[in-house]
Parts: structure tokens; C-alpha cells; sequence
């Protein structure tokens, strides 16, 4: 490398991805060496990852007692939480809402959307084993809707022979438990995992909300060997059951019931000793019932029905050709809908696609990452998703990224084929629309980082220029008739700054992430969305204990505007601040205590819920 080219690269650097950062909460061992899999479909180091990667670790999701999901990832730099269709909440990426977000479950992408939302909060934390977040879009190796980027929950593989059982408990009526049997039997290694979890509040709803959540979760894992390579079958069940108040506009408020049903199974075959050959049959389940009732009880409304049914089986390769490393892979699905807000009640459609993707060792210090995805849908067309990336390693462990891709969502069935009146006041008339194209993105993101003497400092920049989304436009305002139509465009960038420095048994890390928005058709920004988001974090590790306090600072959010853009509902910024610790009673056994917010700081006109909140949690296993 010319000395210039390599004093110009260190010069330029200032840090390890901000999940890399992240990770300190987990581990002491250099950032830049983990291990992830989401970014390449394959194991790989971060740093050789040209997008931007953030990781929480087992450490992480248990070390304040989450009931949920969303309690985490809001206090990630750059990570929104946003309320769903009905109640839940899901997460936003780069400015893009949780509709251009895709969720995965070990790497297959988990059905369950409403109104195109994925409520996470509906999937126990418990069940994890890590979360890999990967911004920007990803849709050359995992299809539609990741336009903002992908979350790929990765569930637990510890199969060695034992017992575990856990509990948590909280403010809001908190109330957790878990038991979990792993061993072998028969021949074969599983795990069994059951648990319960509850509190009196709905997810997504805002503060002063009445209302409860339950819910069971399950999750069976079975492996064995299959000639050099190995069979696993993973099968994750949720049964979740949510009241509550909400307003009517015409009357008074009425007790509405979400009762949700989630099964997801995957079953993967590696093939031969080196695993280069993978075949993954995956079936993911979703009933979702929805009754609003002015009795008090679900026997008091009809009820409203949403079906969802996906199967997909595909085939990846992987190899090596020198000193370069390719994927290509195949799939091919079959997706249902059965509800009564679409023309026909139930539709259904099949698609499929092929990718490549490669990394190219250039030279000894560069690193360049190619890829295309042709999808084909049934109802939509045609979609080609490429991408591109640079990774360049200077002295001292600095690096430099620079990434480029296409990502896109495809129409779904209630936007193809909607044809739903509300007849509530006002009432109007939503109709789909069989023309529609895929939306799509174009991202471009650098990073420039350093790591070296127990000190990580980043710098990331990204843009996403949006086209042809999918909105309703007002057709027949004398009717109040919306139509679906491929009518707007968008714009998003940000930038992210950080450092993380670890000395003996004390861990500091702060960051700073912008985000800069504008809607397309009135040159306003998003709503919904903060313009700055500011973290500090000081962990102190003494032997078994951990001692962790952080604050947050996240300003106003808009939340509606009249005609004019002038904003007429806004959140209020605020700064929460956040303590815990954790003490390690031997193999398997942590106690855990904490407080979300302990100045119980609350935004006015906040739509989730953002309070103070106390826990505890107990984890005890025992290994034969």
C-alpha cells in the first residue's frame, strides 16, 4: 500500500461500526473481531462487513430484564421506535418506518405484518440468543421491504444437557417466566423452551393507557448429523391476547381486543463436512383477530379476521475461488392473505429469485463486496436489486467503508387489492390497485473508523433517495375514495459519530446520531422521526458485578401538521436516564435490578408509552 494512500486512510479513520461499539456492554474482546452473519449470509467479522452493523449480545438482552424488544433498541444511536397499526410497535432505521424494515428470524423473514407493520414486542427477548441490525437496504441478499435495513433475531442454539429457569418482574405489572430443557435424546440434541409474559400495559399504546397484555411463548430445536453436515429444526410459537380503551369519535370509548397467533418453523439442512451447501424449508403462520366490543367483553363485537401464510424453501452455495469468497442462492415462495378488507376475501401468489453476491480481495488491504438479486412476483413483476462495497484496512486498525445499493418493497395484497369502506365519521373508501410497481431506494454509505489500544471511535454518513412509494391518493373527494397509487418520493440522511474506550474494569461510550429528512411532495420533513439522538454510557465490570448508567437525549419529534406544514401535534424532547446492574451467582445464574427513566422524564404528547420503569430478574441454571 503507498505510504501516501495508507497516511491519507489513517488520517481519515475515527472508529469500529456503532454495533461493534454496542458490544462493549457484552465483551472486552476487540469490536472489530466479532462475528456476525446477517450482512454476508455467512459467518464473517464486522469490519469486513461494508454496511453498517450493530449487534446486542445475550449479555445485552438480559441485562435489563426486557419484557420486550423495543426497551433495548430505542436507546440504540439512530434506532426509532414508532407505534403500529392497532397496538405494538416496531422500529425505524435510517429515518425509513418499520413498513421498510424487514424482520427475520434466523436469517427467514417472519410473517405477521398489519397495515405492513411488524409489532417486535410480540416476540420474547428470552428466546435469542443475539440481535444483528443491518442499516440500509439489504435486499440483494433477503429480498423485499428491506429498504431501511433488516433485524435478524437470532434464537438460541445452546443445546449442551441442562435445566434453566428464569423470572422477571417490573413496574406496569411486569411479569415474566421461563423454563428451559436442553439434552439429548433419542439420538439427537434439543431444547425445549417455554415461557409466559405479561403487564398491564399494551405496547405501542401511550401513557395512561388502560389495558393488559399476555402472552405464551414456545420454541422447540432439534439437531442431528446428516452424513459430514447436520439437520436443524427450530419451531417458535406465540399465543398473545391484549386489551384495552380506546376513544371513539362517535360515541364512548370501546374495549378493544388484539388476539394474536404466531407460528414460524424453519428446518435447515448443511450439507457436507464444510457446510458450503445449505437448503432451508421455512413456514411462517399468522392469525390475527381484532374485536371491538361496547359490552366490556370480546363476546360484545364481531370479530375481524387477518390470515397470513407464507412457505419458502431455498437453496444456498457457498465457495471460495482463491482468495475471493462467493454466495449464490435460489429461492422460490408461496404467500397467502385471507381477509375482509380485500376484493375476494383471500389471495395468494407465488415469487421467486436468484443472487450472487462475491467479495473480491483486490489487494492485501482492499476488500470489494458485488452483488444483484433478480426477484420475480406473480401479481408485480420484475424487480434487480444490486449492490456494491469498499472496505480498505490502513495502519493501526483503521479502516474505511463505502457501500452503494438498490433496495426495494414490493405492493402487498391490501394495496393491490383493497376494497374496504369505513362507515364510522366520517366515513371513507380505501381501493387497492392491481398496477402497482415495487418502491424502491438507492443508498449510499461511508464510514471511517479506528481501533487500536482499547479505544474505537467511528464516523458513518448515509443518504436514501426513495421513488415511487406506495400512498393513498384522495381520488373522489366528493366520496371521500382513496386509491392506492405509486405517487411519492422521499428523502433521508444522517450521520453518526462515537467512541468507546475500555480501561482495566471501566467501559465509557457516548454517540451522536443526526438524521436530515424531506418529504417529496411538500419539501417538508418526515414526521414522526427525531433530528438528533445523543447517548453516554459509563459501564464499570469489578469481577462478577457490572454497574451500568446511561443517558439519553433525544429531541422533538413531529407528529402532525396542517395543510399549511405548520406542525400541529409535536412530542417534546426529553433526556432519560437509565441504571442497572447485574451480578453473576455462578454457571448460568445472574440477578438482575434496574430503572428505565429514573427521573421519570415524559415528553407531552409522547404516543408510546415512556415512563419510568423499575425491574428485577433472576436466572438460574443447572448442567449435568
Amino acid at each position: 500500500m503507498p505510504v501516501r494512500i495508507r497516511w491519507l486512510v489513517a488520517m481519515l479513520i475515527a472508529s469500529p461500526a456503532v454495533g461493534q461499539a454496542q458490544q462493549r456492554d457484552s465483551s472486552h474482546a476487540a469490536a472489530l473481531e466479532e462475528i456476525i452473519v446477517t450482512a454476508e449470509r455467512r459467518p464473517s467479522r464486522a469490519s469486513d462487513a461494508a454496511a453498517a452493523v450493530r449487534v446486542l449480545g445475550k449479555r445485552d438482552l438480559s441485562r435489563r430484564a426486557v419484557t420486550d424488544l423495543t426497551t433495548l433498541l430505542r436507546d440504540l444511536p439512530g434506532v426509532q421506535i414508532e407505534p403500529v397499526v392497532g397496538s405494538g410497535a416496531g422500529v425505524a432505521l435510517q429515518g425509513l418506518g418499520s413498513d421498510r424494515v424487514l424482520v427475520l428470524v434466523d436469517g427467514a423473514p417472519v410473517v405477521g405484518r398489519l397495515g405492513g407493520q411488524f409489532d417486535l414486542t410480540r416476540l420474547s427477548p428470552a428466546q435469542l440468543e443475539r440481535v444483528e441490525i443491518v442499516e440500509g437496504p439489504q435486499s440483494t441478499l433477503y429480498g423485499s421491504a428491506a429498504l431501511g435495513g433488516v433485524i435478524n433475531l437470532l434464537t438460541r442454539r445452546d443445546l449442551g444437557p441442562g435445566v434453566e429457569a428464569s423470572t422477571q418482574f417490573g413496574s406496569l405489572g411486569q411479569r415474566d417466566y421461563r423454563l428451559r430443557v436442553t439434552g439429548p435424546a433419542l439420538g439427537l440434541h434439543g431444547a425445549v423452551d417455554l415461557g409466559r409474559r405479561s403487564a398491564d400495559l399494551v405496547p405501542g399504546r401511550a401513557a395512561g393507557s388502560v389495558g393488559t397484555a399476555d402472552r405464551w411463548d414456545g420454541m422447540l430445536r432439534v439437531t442431528s448429523p446428516l452424513g459430514g453436515g447436520a439437520l436443524d429444526l427450530r419451531v417458535l410459537g406465540v399465543v398473545e391476547n391484549q386489551e384495552y380503551l380506546a376513544a371513539s369519535r362517535s360515541g364512548p370509548p370501546s374495549n378493544n381486543f388484539n388476539d394474536n397467533w404466531q407460528l414460524d418453523a424453519l428446518t435447515t439442512a448443511t450439507l457436507g463436512t464444510e457446510g458450503r451447501t445449505e437448503l432451508r424449508l421455512h413456514g411462517s403462520l399468522y392469525d390475527h383477530r381484532f374485536i371491538r366490543s361496547t359490552s366490556g367483553g370480546r363476546e360484545g363485537g364481531a370479530a375481524e379476521w387477518d390470515k397470513q401464510r407464507v412457505v419458502d424453501l431455498e437453496a444456498v452455495r457457498r465457495g471460495d475461488l482463491g482468495r475471493h469468497r462467493w454466495l449464490v442462492g435460489a429461492k422460490v415462495e408461496r404467500e397467502w392473505l385471507s381477509t375482509g378488507r380485500i376484493e375476494g376475501g383471500e389471495r395468494a401468489a407465488w415469487s421467486g429469485a436468484v443472487y450472487v453476491s462475491a467479495d473480491w480481495r483486490v489487494l492485501p488491504w482492499l476488500t470489494a463486496t458485488t452483488g444483484a438479486r433478480l426477484t420475480s412476483g406473480e401479481v408485480w413483476g420484475t424487480d434487480l436489486a444490486p449492490r456494491l462495497g469498499l472496505v480498505a484496512r490502513g495502519p493501526a486498525e483503521t479502516y474505511l467503508k463505502l457501500a452503494a445499493a438498490r433496495g426495494f418493497r414490493a405492493p402487498s395484497f391490501k394495496e393491490l387489492y383493497t376494497n374496504f369502506t369505513n362507515p364510522g365519521h366520517p366515513s371513507y373508501t380505501v381501493l387497492g390497485n392491481p398496477d402497482l410497481a415495487p418502491e424502491y431506494s438507492w443508498n449510499a454509505t461511508a464510514e471511517i473508523g479506528r481501533s487500536a489500544g482499547g479505544v474505537e471511535v467511528y464516523l458513518r454518513g448515509y443518504r436514501n433517495w426513495l421513488r415511487g412509494l406506495i400512498e393513498t391518493e384522495l381520488v373522489d373527494p366528493s366520496r371521500s375514495v382513496f386509491a392506492y397509487r405509486n405517487v411519492d418520493r422521499a428523502r433521508t440522511a444522517g450521520l453518526e459519530v462515537g467512541a468507546s474506550a475500555t480501561r482495566g474494569i471501566v467501559t465509557v461510550r457516548g454517540s451522536h446520531a443526526y438524521l436530515d429528512s424531506e418529504d417529496g411532495s411538500t419539501g417538508l420533513p418526515l414526521l414522526n422521526r427525531a433530528a438528533h439522538m445523543t447517548r453516554g454510557a459509563v459501564t464499570v465490570e469489578p469481577g462478577r458485578l457490572s454497574l451500568t448508567g446511561e443517558a439519553i437525549h433525544t429531541t422533538s419529534v413531529p407528529l402532525t401538521r396542517n395543510d399549511a406544514g405548520e406542525p400541529t401535534q409535536v412530542q417534546d424532547a426529553y433526556t432519560r436516564i437509565n441504571l442497572s446492574t447485574g451480578v453473576a451467582l455462578g454457571a448460568g445464574g445472574r440477578l438482575t435490578l434496574g430503572v428505565d427513566n429514573v427521573a421519570d422524564t415524559r415528553p407531552a404528547n409522547a404516543p408510546t408509552y415512556l415512563g419510568r420503569r423499575w425491574y428485577g430478574g433472576l436466572t438460574w441454571g443447572i448442567a449435568w
